[in-house]
């Protein structure tokens, strides 16, 4: 099916989803259960709950993440943002908010715990619409979506180290 673009030539926003969607189908396998998972729970809250877990029982420890750019834990009974490696699998957990300001970076990961390639992943925020987690080759995490700055959950987030 192909779609029509406007006089201006600019892509229809279902066309620029379709591009974004073919481009997590050839990253990982992973992060299309991820989105589409966030898109069908419509913000229900449903990876609120574990963001307070640090730690799992399996000897896993999770380490605090520095936040950078007016980002601050959440606060209200939920861990600080976190991450762990185990297994070749990097974790990430807690929640943060930005009071002020728009900067979309909020940490920078280590080394050993950093994808290859650039990653999308469907997070938790604050109302009914969504936000995403990015996370760069060079460690540098950054939140997107219109209610990412108030309030965004990194609960469940889990990657293959060097994916």
């Amino acid at each position: 099916m192909r779609l029509r673009r406007d006089r201006r030539g600019a892509m229809s926003f279902l066309e620029a989803l379709v591009a974004r969607l073919r481009s997590l189908v050839r990253q990982s396998p992973a992060i299309v259960i991820a989105t589409l998972a966030l898109v069908f729970s419509l913000g229900g809250g449903a990876g609120y709950a574990a963001s307070s877990a640090h730690d799992s029982g399996v000897g896993v420890t999770f380490h605090k993440l520095t936040l950078r750019n007016g980002w601050m834990p959440a606060g209200g009974g939920v861990g600080a943002p976190s991450y762990a490696i185990s297994l070749g699998m990097v974790h990430l957990t807690g929640a943060m908010h930005q009071p002020a300001g728009t900067a979309r970076k909020f940490a920078i990961l280590p080394r050993a715990a950093r994808p290859k390639h650039t990653l999308w992943i469907g997070v938790f925020s604050e109302s009914r619409t969504s936000a995403f987690l990015e996370v760069l080759p060079s460690g540098a995490m950054k939140i997107g979506g219109s209610d990412a700055p108030f309030f965004a959950s990194l609960a469940g987030v889990s990657f293959a180290v060097g994916s």
